[in-house]
């Protein structure tokens, strides 16, 4: 007899090979998705209070990381998600049943963990009604003035723990440089908000990725700083490109 994994897993095969993904609702495919993502969020805490992580002597981030093949901030996102969701029914039941999505109650979900450090528990079905009726970047945004009201020490401390994990990597590699880094919230907004400025396509003709765009942009406001003149000095010299080359090349 097939337990409920198996039956899963065989519809989710059947579906692949049969349905005609031209003719697929977005929505009700997402739906299921968003709620298979609160499963498996319940199903990982579940695992991480048996000790299941333990047995590979790795911490419950890593474990599930490395079990469910996903990135530690994902991780530790759908571990913080399955802790709430036992005790928050409102909001387990709305994302079950597709009436919010997985990242609504995601955010839910941390902003009930930040306040529970002052043993304060949200209004449930308030949070699912903003959900429905806001964005999810609007709906983060609500969360984070909520937590800074009610828990103003702890907001504080998190913005400065996240200031502090900021880096930048350029490396060049294959005749290229690749740029990586984390930034905090005011000054990645800054950049995002100078970058899309400058990355909207040049006419119908404009053949470019938005990626190439924005890599563009990037390159536009570095070329810009640099020949203005305007950028401030640093052990007495202004930043400055070196080009060398051969007398044949002059």
């Amino acid at each position: 007899m097939l337990d409920e994994l198996e039956r899963l897993e065989a519809e989710v095969r059947e579906f692949r090979q049969n349905a005609d993904l031209d003719f697929v609702d977005a929505g009700r495919l997402s739906t299921v998705v968003n709620t298979l993502q609160g499963a498996l969020s319940q199903v990982v805490h579940r695992a991480k209070v048996r000790g299941d992580h333990l047995l590979a002597a790795q911490s419950a981030c890593t474990w599930v990381a490395s079990t469910c093949q996903i990135s530690p901030t994902a991780a530790a996102d759908r571990l913080c998600v399955g802790e709430q969701l036992e005790s928050m029914p409102r909001v387990a039941e709305a994302l079950g049943s597709g009436e919010i999505g997985y990242q609504a109650a995601s955010v839910i979900c941390h902003l009930q963990k930040h306040v529970s450090e002052l043993e304060v528990r949200i209004d449930e079905e308030m949070w699912v009604d903003n959900a429905r009726r806001f964005s999810i970047k609007d709906l983060s945004g609500i969360a984070a003035s909520t937590w800074h009201a009610v828990n103003p020490d702890g907001f504080c401390l998190d913005v400065e723990e996240n200031f502090e994990r900021r880096q930048l990597f350029i490396s060049e590699t294959a005749g290229m440089y690749r740029v990586d880094g984390w930034l905090d919230s005011e000054a990645g907004a800054a950049l995002k908000s100078a970058i899309e400025a400058l990355a909207k396509p040049l006419g119908a003709d404009d053949a470019r990725t938005p990626r190439q765009r924005r890599a563009d942009a990037l390159t536009e406001m570095t070329y810009h700083a640099l020949e203005a003149g305007t950028m401030p000095r640093r052990n007495g010299a202004r930043p400055h490109i070196n080009v060398n080359t051969t007398i044949e090349g002059l």
